[in-house]
């Protein structure tokens, strides 16, 4: 038995996946399988006589109209026009600036007249004295010995004189009724000015013996006279005190 041959079919043109398109696609199908169906029972044994080819008939369906183009969407409308702005006031033109005044003129100075120079006087010469060196300072005499020892033990009675009257009695010396001597060691310069002062025997009661260092520091002492040495000199003193 011949079977139906695709060569036989006519071509369909090509169509767009439509409609149609899904129902000539279910009809190749339904094609496709009676196809095989009549293969299938004609290879069954049977008779040969009584089998004939069967042949199938197919209609083809006209496709359905394409539907219509829809029409296109209307345009937008066109916004409404914007308000002009309002047209700008007149503006009245500036004044014309007055014109500047015209400089003034710059006054030329006037040259001042030169002074004729004075003719100048001659300075009298004026011998000035030349100045003389000083005297030479007078040649003092020799002094002996003898005249040094002298003014130094008078200017020793001086000195324990002044301490003696510059000695102030504590007020614990005169409540323990203490007394005592104290020898001291005083240095005095030419100037009369203190060198220094120490103790060089204690009288045995530390306030008898702070008493005679302080009046040696409050007595104000004479410079030395002419005939003592030029050099500061040590003087040894005994310092009495006692209570009242």
């Amino acid at each position: 038995m011949a079977g139906v041959s695709t060569a036989d079919r006519p071509r369909l043109p090509y169509q767009e996946p439509d409609r149609f398109g899904f129902a000539l696609v279910a009809a190749l199908v339904v094609e496709i399988a009676a196809t095989l169906a009549v293969v299938h029972f004609a290879n069954q044994p049977g008779p040969v006589a009584n089998h004939r080819p069967r042949i199938m008939k197919i209609q083809m369906m006209a496709p359905p109209p394409k539907p219509k183009p829809l029409p296109p969407p209307p345009k937008p409308m066109p916004p409404p026009p914007k308000p002009l702005p309002p047209p700008p006031l007149p503006v009245a033109p500036p004044k014309p600036l007055p014109p500047p005044p015209p400089p003034k003129p710059i006054p030329r100075p006037v040259p001042r007249p030169i002074p004729k120079p004075h003719p100048m006087k001659p300075v009298p010469h004026i011998a000035v004295p030349r100045p003389q060196p000083p005297p030479p300072p007078p040649v003092q005499p020799a002094v002996s010995a003898a005249e040094v020892e002298s003014a130094t033990a008078r200017y020793a009675a001086l000195v324990h004189s002044s301490v003696q009257a510059d000695l102030h009695v504590p007020a614990m010396v005169q409540m323990m009724h203490l007394r005592g001597v104290t020898t001291v060691s005083i240095t005095i310069a030419p100037s009369g000015a203190l060198v220094g002062v120490s103790v060089l025997r204690s009288s045995g009661a530390p306030p008898i013996d702070q008493a005679a260092l302080a009046a040696v520091r409050a007595t104000r002492f004479p410079p030395f006279s002419g005939k003592m040495p030029h050099h500061a000199v040590s003087f040894t003193l005994q310092v009495k005190l006692r209570a009242g």
